[in-house]
């Protein structure tokens, strides 16, 4: 792991009171748990409408780095969201003595809605990696990680010689065999390491130990471990240690 990437890792704790920050980065993953959650229709766009009208307003204002994973805290908050909004329905369908809503509040606690926000959560921290890969091609000249990358996943039936040949058309210049392998080695690397930063920010305390466990339970283990060295953790913890002080 390099500093230059150790010296991104800033909580998201701290940009979770960005409001515009906040909105563009996690307000598909909010949108997609509540149609998860509601169903797509009325329930899920009113609590939408209501969850991010609340943000603007007023932000998190219990929101701490001490409650743990950002990701646990942000998915609690929108099922509290969801929770309050049935039940206000409900508390209105016995006003008016429509009891047909009483047993409409699901039972959502751990179950696939869960897995999928996992998968979604999963899906931001991947999409941010190819963000900054990109960025990172766009920052260096000759340099095609972002496009190598892309084209070995799209791609992935086709050998070196194929790949080096698509990559030399979107680049406008020659690329060997042997010079694809290179750029994809190294992109397959500073992916790893994008992904671990990406990771390490939504963290309470992004420990070596903290990091490996999440990396596991979110599955991006396998976009990570075989592409570092096998002492990476180690090293890790003496840089953060380093970045600390």
């Amino acid at each position: 792991m390099s500093e230059t990437n150790l010296d991104r890792i800033s909580t998201r704790w701290s940009e979770i009171h960005d409001v515009e920050h906040f909105l563009v980065r996690y307000s598909a993953s909010v949108r997609r748990y509540l149609e998860a959650l509601l169903g797509p229709g009325p329930d899920a766009d009113d609590v939408c409408q209501e969850f991010f009208l609340r943000v603007v307003k007023t932000g998190f204002v219990r929101a701490s780095a001490h409650r743990g994973r950002f990701r646990d805290y942000l998915k609690t908050s929108v099922r509290n969201a969801a929770l309050s909004h049935l039940r206000k329905k409900q508390t209105e369908a016995r006003t008016t003595g429509d009891h047909f809503l009483e047993d409409t509040i699901p039972d959502i606690s751990e179950s696939d809605v869960d897995r999928a926000w996992l998968a979604d959560w999963r899906n931001v921290l991947l999409g941010r990696a190819w963000q900054e890969l990109e960025s990172h091609q766009q920052r260096s000249p000759g340099n095609l990680f972002h496009t190598v990358l892309r084209l070995s996943v799209d791609h992935a039936d086709e050998d070196s010689t194929a790949l080096g040949g698509r990559a030399s058309k979107l680049a406008g210049r020659p690329l060997r065999a042997d010079a694809y392998r290179k750029q994809l080695s190294g992109a397959r690397r500073l992916f790893a390491q994008l992904l671990v930063s990406e990771l390490a920010e939504t963290l309470q305390d992004p420990t070596p130990e903290n990091l490996e466990e999440e990396l596991v339970e979110t599955g991006l283990s396998l976009h990570v471990m075989p592409f570092l060295p096998a002492d990476w953790l180690q090293s890790l913890q003496i840089e953060l240690t380093r970045h600390r002080t």
